[in-house]
């Protein structure tokens, strides 16, 4: 009987082998799962959400850059660093002379476009995907839909990133083919603009408002995020097309209108331990860590903070922005680190900052400064930080922007700017977890401004003072259309070091400055991508 087993087995074999041997060899590798099996496995799709959020956890392709464009490539902050060829293409940035090699703008970049990739792969397995839950059950509709909504906001935010850096970009929106990616061409910044708006315009019913989100989900984008967004988005092209300011006025008092956000009491508690659990943040990436949640650290912290405390030095708020802050305003003492500042140590003895080592401008960055119990466990680079995509603040300022510049009323802008300058007066003149700082806040009430003042200049005074430190500056300067003139300006200070004095209007497309393209992204198009101008 065996005999007979054997030998029918053996012409089984061989038949297959003679008859469906393309088959047989195309088997699936035993153990190794594909795209398909991936989506369809239990959590697949919200792994694949996951997934997408992590563009913001790179370090040096998006943290860093972000510092590195949004701070210190303008009149905020000095590069830093060890010394003066410590990465010096951030120098070339705020100078007015980056290269299409620069080495921020090709890993931002790159960043950008990894993380539009790995939501461009989701999307491109999941809309028809049968997907399941944790425990294997299927999925309902309305949280596939809500995974599905997430994803297209992720890819459309970091398009809006490239446009605000690049202009116009390739735009991307399904997993290239290699002959795709040997041929791509830019479209216009108006282009990737409507397909922004597009996405996240289609996208809101699907997603939950902040009081719906459960709090263990801090973090996840919400209805009120993508408004937020839209707001910020017309803003940034509304120079050249008025109409878009109504559309941003509308935008962000949908986020008002929600009546879920507040500004926190104290300014600085936002960057105290758990600030990201106030009712001000709209939108923000939360960097712990606990990878078991998928909250991983952040070293921001450690790249930005005094090299005698272990950091590494970079981002050094200027001297032009200590000016900035009217006397008797507390959001400098917690923007605005100072030598000699003491700390709790982690023995339970004193911290005293030393910036001889490396003095660079003579201060660092106290939004993301950690004290020593604050530090991850296992040395910097754990850190429990928050990102602030969005706060309140930012949306009562850009509600003030939009409703001045289309033929609001006054006395309403002035209130919604006052709304932000009484939280900051009203907050508390000591830094709660210092020993000692040497800067002294005098207990002197800010001046409520007046709708008979310029109101632009008090928007674009107060957004400085409320955002220094957190990466907007860059980006404000742009759509206003003074990145040129301000830099300039800059480059005539005793301390600015030749900072900004090779400005010029030569590389602005529609009014706004572009940075260089990266040659190598030219390279491997075969110079499908061409370059920006005067570059």
């Amino acid at each position: 009987m065996k005999k007979i087993l054997y030998i029918t087995i053996a012409a089984i074999v061989i038949v297959q082998l003679n008859s469906c041997s393309k088959d047989y060899l195309q088997r699936p590798p035993l153990g190794i799962q594909d795209a398909n099996d991936f989506y369809s496995s239990p959590g697949g799709g919200f792994k694949a959400v996951t997934n997408c959020y992590l563009g913001f956890y790179q370090f040096w392709n998006y943290q860093a850059a972000l510092a590195e464009l949004g701070n210190m490539a303008t009149d905020d902050c000095d590069k830093g660093g060890s010394d003066a060829g410590d990465r010096p293409f951030i120098t070339d940035l705020g100078d007015g002379r980056a290269l299409s090699s620069n080495t921020t703008l090709s890993g931002f970049w790159t960043g950008c476009y990894q993380a539009i990739g790995n939501c461009n792969d989701a999307l491109d397995h999941m809309v028809n995907a049968k997907l399941l839950d944790n425990n294997g059950n299927p999925l309902d509709a309305g949280t596939q839909k809500h995974y599905i909504a997430e994803i297209r906001f992720l890819r459309a935010f970091f398009y809006f990133k490239l446009v605000e850096v690049f202009g116009g970009v390739p735009l991307v929106t399904q997993t290239p083919s290699v002959a795709d990616r040997n041929n791509l061409k830019r479209a216009s910044a108006d282009s990737v603009f409507n397909f922004i708006v597009n996405e996240w315009t289609s996208i809101i019913p699907d997603l939950p408002t902040k009081a719906e989100l459960p709090s263990n989900e801090l973090g996840r984008v919400t209805q009120e995020a993508v408004w937020a967004m839209l707001a910020r988005t017309y803003l940034f092209f509304a120079r050249e097309n008025n109409a878009l300011y109504a559309k941003a006025r509308d935008a962000a008092k949908e986020v008002i209108n929600s009546g879920v956000f507040a500004l926190d009491p104290n300014y600085q508690d936002l960057w105290l331990p758990n600030g990201y659990q106030s009712s001000e943040p709209v939108f923000e990436v939360i960097f712990g860590d606990n990878p078991g949640a998928f909250i991983y650290g952040s070293d921001i912290p450690i790249y930005c903070s005094p090299r005698s405390t272990g950091g590494w030095g970079f981002d050094c708020p200027t001297q032009n922005l200590v000016n900035a802050y009217e006397k008797g305003d507390p959001r400098e003492l917690f923007t605005i680190l100072n030598n000699g500042d003491i700390f709790p140590a982690a023995n339970g003895g004193q911290e005293v900052l030393d910036f001889s080592v490396s003095p660079n401008t003579g201060y660092y960055n106290r939004k993301v400064f950690l004290t020593a119990s604050q530090r991850g466990p296992y040395g910097w680079g754990n850190n429990q930080w928050t990102l602030y995509v969005v706060r309140y603040s930012d949306v009562l300022l850009m509600y003030a922007e939009a409703l001045l510049n289309s033929g609001g009323s006054h006395q309403e802008v002035a209130d919604y700017i006052n709304m932000v300058r009484s939280r900051a007066s009203n907050s508390s003149r000591t830094d709660a977890v210092a020993v000692k700082r040497n800067t002294v806040i005098p207990d002197i009430p800010l001046t409520p401004v007046k709708p008979t003042d310029d109101l632009m200049a008090a928007i674009q005074h107060e957004r400085r003072v409320e955002f220094g430190g957190e990466y907007h500056r860059l980006f404000d300067l742009i759509r206003w259309g003074t990145y040129v003139s301000v830099m300039q300006q800059f480059s005539t200070e005793p301390y600015a070091n030749g900072k900004g004095a090779s400005f010029t209007n030569s590389h602005e497309v529609d009014g706004r400055y572009v940075f260089p393209i990266p040659q190598t992204e030219i390279d491997l198009s075969n110079g499908s991508i061409t370059q920006n101008p005067g570059y």
